[in-house]
């Protein structure tokens, strides 16, 4: 991937993120960032969360064990204040309903399919970016 490829995935991820309700001020906001990227370029990530995925976003934020606890919180904040029904939107199908909240590897596995399948180009608020 190129770097401006790498550029422009990093903006749908946080663009997306926020559509959905995420607070980029909370620590988690970077974390889940970093680990939905992370997931888009090395798929298999998803296999060992604990073990592979929140370890590399330790190590690339000089950080040991604090990942997994602040993407919850980002998770567990953005569904007090808002709910995940925009996910809905993204995918046009009811995955959540307004009492459900995704788990950090639901979120992280959804967000990382929004990108690969190509999803946010039929967004109307995406074609900026795309």
């Amino acid at each position: 991937m190129t770097e401006d490829e790498l550029i422009k995935m990093r903006a749908i991820i946080k663009y997306a993120l926020i559509r959905i309700g995420f607070r980029p001020n909370l620590v988690g906001f970077k974390y889940l960032c970093c680990a939905i990227e992370l997931v888009i370029l090395e798929p298999e990530l998803m296999y060992g969360l604990c073990k592979g995925l929140y370890v590399k976003v330790g190590e690339k934020f000089k950080v040991k064990g604090s990942v997994e606890r602040n993407i919850r919180h980002a998770i567990d904040f953005t569904f007090d204040t808002k709910g995940f029904m925009e996910l809905n939107k993204f995918f046009n199908a009811e995955l959540y309903t307004i009492n459900d909240k995704p788990t950090c590897g639901e979120l992280i596995k959804l967000m990382a399919e929004f990108y690969n399948l190509s999803l946010y180009k039929h967004l109307g608020a995406f074609k900026h970016i795309a």
